[in-house]
């Protein structure tokens, strides 16, 4: 099962997908967590900073920098100095926990939203609080039989059919 903030990021996708009014450009910015020494230095000597935010929502003339964060994530301090910089330069710095969250921070930017954003939001967070039911662990597929367990299958049925023999 996904991680909160993959699933939160997941639903934040087909919400903007569904709901920002264009003109507008957007993207998701991939991190990675966990990563070897070598890429980790590969990225920092190609410029990857620490503190990027998820979400880059970009319109005519501003940037709305967007971090998704689990209920009980925390913003980081190198994500508190980007929204500071970010901020400086006049520009949008939000951290979310909901899709509804997510709207009300994009409509606060004066960024256009579709009318139906509300109930949209309010889908996708039902459906990230819903408790998703356990899955069902499917039984293991029984191996095939081989040649040999045919024949002695084959040959006590014929042992049945002719009387016992």
């Amino acid at each position: 099962m996904a991680r909160p903030e993959d699933r939160l990021q997941m639903r934040s996708r087909m919400f903007l997908d569904a709901c920002l009014a264009v003109p507008h450009y957007w993207s998701s910015i991939a991190h990675e967590r966990k990563q070897s020494p070598a890429s980790g230095q590969r990225q920092k000597a190609r410029g990857v900073r620490a503190g990027l935010p998820d979400i880059v929502i970009i319109v005519a003339g501003y940037v709305l920098a967007v971090e998704l964060k689990s209920a009980t994530g925390t913003v980081t301090p190198s994500q508190a100095a980007t929204a500071g910089k970010l901020r400086a330069l006049g520009h949008g710095y939000s951290v979310v926990r909901s899709i509804r969250q997510l709207g009300e921070e994009i409509t606060r930017a004066g960024i256009l939203l579709t009318p139906n954003w509300q109930f949209v939001a309010a889908r996708h967070d039902a459906e990230l609080h819903a408790i998703a039911p356990p899955k069902k662990r499917l039984a293991a597929p029984k191996a095939k039989p081989t040649l040999s367990q045919i024949a002695r299958g084959n040959r006590f049925s014929l042992v049945g059919a002719k009387g016992g023999k």
